[in-house]
């Protein structure tokens, strides 16, 4: 496959948030095909040519399941690779925004494959990224100021974004998460 991307300078970093689910409209965009209505991600095409572009708001989500349980220490890596969704523990629910990185690991519902926001989170992390220029991930990811009464807006901020994220699973504005025939759906 030839893709038609335009002739730019090479070298060029742009600091914008985006995230792997912006990869196929962009090489749709660039192979000339369009996207699939019902898909996310945004083309980054313009990047290439302005990386300062705003092409996309400034945030990135993302998720990461943690199947020990939970009296586990919080340094086990144990795998998630061979557990079903279903049997998740707790689910890691990051909003990545230009300053700050949050993550609320909340209890995940297995039933509803949802996490569970009607819960305090298992644990919640805040990392301070104002000045990263991504040279140094050590000097970012080291201290978790989620504790400190100082950031406790952002805390509250971002946490009200990963809700509203992912509350809803898949389903629209005006549906709720239910369960037909013992699998999750939506419903009015």
């Amino acid at each position: 496959m030839i893709i038609r991307a335009p002739h730019l300078p090479g070298g060029v970093v742009s600091s914008r948030l985006v995230e792997s689910l912006d990869l196929y409209p962009t090489v749709a965009a660039l192979a000339g095909l369009p996207p699939p209505p019902d898909l996310d991600g945004t083309d980054l095409t313009p990047l290439f040519i302005d990386p300062n572009s705003e092409v996309k708001p400034s945030v990135a989500f993302s998720e990461y399941p943690r199947c020990a349980p939970p009296q586990t220490p919080w340094d086990d890596r144990s795998s998630c690779g061979s557990t079903p969704r279903e049997d998740f523990d707790v689910m890691g629910l990051s909003v990545r925004v230009p300053d700050w990185r949050y993550t609320a690991w909340m209890r995940w519902n297995g039933t509803l494959l949802l996490p569970d926001f009607s819960r305090p989170a298992a644990a919640v992390e805040l990392y301070a990224h104002s000045g990263d220029d991504e040279s140094n991930f050590d000097m970012y990811e080291n201290e978790n100021v989620a504790s400190n009464p100082a950031n406790a807006k952002v805390v509250s901020h971002l946490h009200a974004m990963a809700e509203a994220q992912w509350s809803r699973g898949r389903c629209r504005p005006h549906e709720r998460p239910c369960l037909i025939d013992g699998k999750p759906t939506c419903c009015k």
